[in-house]
């Protein structure tokens, strides 16, 4: 066994990060964003296969702002039984935009942010409607920036 100390693979893939939207070489300075749709939910169409999204600053103004404007609620529960999205159905009941009921959840973990104005981890819930709208809001900063 080698004493050296190995880079971890989360060091290395974060190097190789790209700007989910104009795809540009991230730096240590970026947004990101996970999605957990809850089961029979989908994730919106502009965002990846994975749920992940990866955002430069120079893109990020406009998320951040509307993240700013959502309430974040507690960490949702992880466990063996369920999917994440489904804990994010048992914490939250009112959807994060538009205080609304949600059955159709979609989970939102913040992990990363750019600047100070969001908190630097943050959970939100979107209820089917203002998943709709999210994604739609995606396309057009997606548009916007290509």
């Amino acid at each position: 066994m080698s004493s050296e100390i190995q880079q971890t693979p989360t060091a290395a893939a974060a190097a190789e990060l790209s700007c989910t939207f104009c795809d540009c070489k991230l730096s240590e300075r970026l947004l990101a964003v996970q999605l957990y749709p809850a089961s029979g939910v989908e994730l919106p169409a502009s965002v990846p296969d994975d749920g992940g999204l990866t955002v430069c600053p120079d893109c990020a103004s406009e998320l951040v702002e509307l993240l700013d404007a959502w309430n974040e609620h507690e960490k949702p529960p992880v466990s063996k039984e369920a999917s994440i999205g489904d804990g994010y159905r048992e914490v939250a009941e009112e959807c994060s935009f538009c205080g609304g009921n949600c059955k159709e959840v979609l989970g939102v973990e913040l992990y990363r942010r750019v600047g100070n104005t969001l908190p630097a981890y943050a959970n939100y819930t979107l209820c089917g409607d203002c998943q709709r709208v999210f994604g739609e809001f995606l396309e057009n900063l997606r548009k916007q920036t290509s």
